[in-house]
């Protein structure tokens, strides 16, 4: 082998190296995610609740609680070879069944003193949520993979805003067809002053980033996560409120669904900057 043939070797070696070692993917160290996401809220169907109601065409019919999807995006940037940073933004949309069994009750005080106790058969329609996210996460990289190419763990403590796009829920009453007394039910069915709710969302992910392009990657991971929402002493109980569902039931109920929807699937496209 000639001299030129080992300095043209050398200096390919030379590039080869530096290139590995570059931080980020093709030198590009920040990155933009945007996936789907969604779950078959198993656990919520066969620990937390018994089948509730969705509206057809006018009616109430019998259903699982199988509404769960939504959709991620974040900005990252690789800091070394095998960690990268991000802030995370999402938006959930899911729902909650708010009945044990065919029936609504309600147990005050009113502005009298006089204590008033109804119960009333009935279904009501699933109560659907949006449930927006902001989070910073810290990425991971395994098995030798570098940031943002290859299999990584991803890590993140996010705010949680709980909200309920829609408050007018169907309701079905059992034993009577008086338009004017659904109407008023309807009216008092969910506590006024409990319009929102707030929390934290611990999560831990393990993902994987297949490229296609040297700008695009495609992924798909796996995420569990651990909800805590705030305040539940803030709402109204049963013997405060004139409302069917107070504000302290509400919280229950949507606490214990994002609880049991712990597992959660994503799929979407990495674009480098």
């Amino acid at each position: 082998m000639n001299i030129k043939g080992i300095l043209l070797g050398y200096l390919l070696g030379c590039s080869f190296v530096s290139g590995a070692q570059e931080v980020g993917y093709y030198g590009h160290r920040i990155f933009l995610e945007l996936d789907g996401q969604g779950q078959i809220p198993l656990l919520q169907n066969v620990f937390g609740e018994r089948k509730g109601y969705v509206s057809k065409n006018g009616t109430l019919n019998s259903s699982y609680n199988l509404l769960d999807l939504g959709y991620r995006a974040s900005l990252n940037v690789a800091i070394t070879e095998p960690v990268g940073f991000g802030i995370e933004f999402s938006q959930r949309f899911y729902q909650v069944n708010l009945q044990s069994i065919d029936e609504i009750t309600r147990n005050f005080t009113d502005t009298s003193g006089t204590m008033v106790t109804e119960y009333l058969p009935a279904k009501v329609a699933y109560l659907p949520i949006r449930e927006t996210v902001f989070m910073p996460k810290l990425l991971i990289a395994l098995n030798d993979s570098r940031v943002p190419c290859g299999f990584a763990s991803e890590i993140g403590i996010g705010y949680s805003l709980i909200q309920f796009p829609n408050r007018n829920l169907d309701i079905e009453l059992l034993n009577s067809t008086n338009a004017d007394q659904a109407a008023q039910v309807k009216e008092k069915l969910l506590d006024s002053r409990a319009e929102e709710f707030r929390g934290l969302v611990f999560m831990y992910g393990f993902r994987m980033n297949y490229p296609i392009s040297k700008r695009v990657l495609f992924h798909i991971g796996f995420r569990y996560q651990y909800a805590f929402q705030f305040s539940k002493k803030k709402f109204r109980r049963m013997d405060e409120s004139e409302y069917w569902f107070s504000g302290r039931e509400l919280w229950s109920k949507v606490n214990l669904r994002r609880q049991l929807g712990i597992f959660s699937f994503g799929t979407g496209l990495t674009f480098t900057l």
